[in-house]
C-alpha cells in the first residue's frame, strides 16, 4: 500500500460498478410531480421506442458530477425494463435484485440502473450499448429512434477518475524522474499511468537520503506529489515532517490508490 504525502496537489479517483443501482426511477406514465418535471425531448424518445414495441419509459437521470448516486430532479433519462434471457421481466425486492438473478450479467454495457417496487429498469448510453443484452436483437429499432431524436442525449455520468492530468504536467514529472536519476537516485521511477504525476519514494529511502533528495530536486513549482511505499513506521521516520521542512508546510497527507 502506498501513503501518498502530496506536496503540490492532492490525487482523488472513483470507480463505480456500470449497473450501480441509482435508486427509484419515475412511474412509467410520464406524469411529473411537485419536485420532478419531464423533460419534453426525453419523453419524445420514450414515445418512439414504446411506438417500436419497447418497454420504456422516463426516468431521473443521474446528476452530472454527483458522485454518489444522486438522482437529477428531472425525468431527463429514458430507461428500458430488464428483462431476462426468457423475455421476461426482472423482478426486484424493494431497491435490490435478488440474489439468484442474472439480469446485471446480462447488460454487460448498461451504464445503470433504477428500481421501483417489483420493478427494474436499465439505461443505454445508445444503440451500441445494447450489444450482449437481451435487447441486442432491437438495436436497429433503438438506433432509429435515435436518428429521429437528435436532440435527446442519455444524461450518463462521468465515470472516470475525477482527477484530470494535464500532458504539461505529465511531462514535468516525467522529466523531473529522469533529472532525478542523472543526479543519482537511482531509486527513482517513471510515474506510472495511473498516477503521471507522482514519485514514489521506496521503503529503502533513509531519512538523510529523503532530505538530500529533496534538496537536490526541488519541483520549481511543478504539479508533481510524492507516493510513499508504506507507513511512517515502516519508513521509520516522519517523512510528512520531512516534506513540510521543503515545502514550507503545504504538504498534505492521504491514502494513495493502492498497487
Amino acid at each position: 500500500m502506498l501513503t501518498s504525502a502530496l506536496s503540490l496537489a492532492s490525487m482523488l479517483g472513483a470507480c463505480s460498478s456500470p449497473l450501480a443501482a441509482v435508486g427509484t426511477g419515475s412511474g412509467a406514465d410520464d406524469r411529473s410531480d411537485a419536485t420532478t418535471t419531464t423533460d419534453a425531448t426525453a419523453k419524445r424518445f420514450a414515445a418512439c421506442l414504446t411506438g417500436k414495441g419497447f418497454d420504456a419509459r422516463t426516468a431521473a437521470g443521474v446528476s452530472s458530477g454527483s458522485g454518489s448516486g444522486k438522482q437529477a430532479p428531472t425525468k431527463n433519462a429514458v430507461a428500458l425494463r430488464m428483462i431476462g434471457t426468457d423475455g421476461k421481466p426482472v423482478a426486484s425486492q424493494g431497491n435490490s435484485l435478488s440474489a439468484s438473478d442474472d439480469g446485471p450479467q446480462l447488460y454487460p454495457n448498461a451504464a445503470y440502473t433504477s428500481m421501483e417496487d417489483d420493478s427494474t429498469w436499465v439505461v443505454f448510453k445508445d444503440a451500441k450499448a445494447l450489444a450482449g443484452s437481451p435487447y441486442e436483437s432491437k438495436q436497429r429499432e433503438y438506433a432509429d429512434c435515435e436518428a429521429k431524436n437528435p436532440d435527446f442525449t442519455q444524461p450518463i455520468p462521468d465515470m472516470g477518475p475525477q482527477h484530470q492530468y494535464s500532458g504539461e504536467d505529465k511531462q514535468a514529472a516525467l522529466a523531473y524522474a529522469q533529472a532525478a536519476r542523472k543526479k543519482g537516485f537511482d531509486w527513482v521511477k517513471d510515474p506510472d499511468a495511473d498516477t503521471p504525476t507522482s514519485i514514489t519514494i521506496p521503503g529503502t529511502v533513509s531519512e538523510s537520503e529523503l532530505r538530500r533528495f529533496l534538496k537536490e530536486c526541488p519541483t520549481d513549482g511543478a504539479n508533481i506529489s510524492y507516493a510513499f511505499a508504506g507507513t511512517t513506521e515502516e519508513f521509520g521516520y516522519d517523512y510528512n515532517k520531512v516534506l513540510s521542512e521543503f515545502t514550507s508546510g503545504s504538504a498534505s497527507t492521504e491514502a494513495a490508490p493502492q498497487q
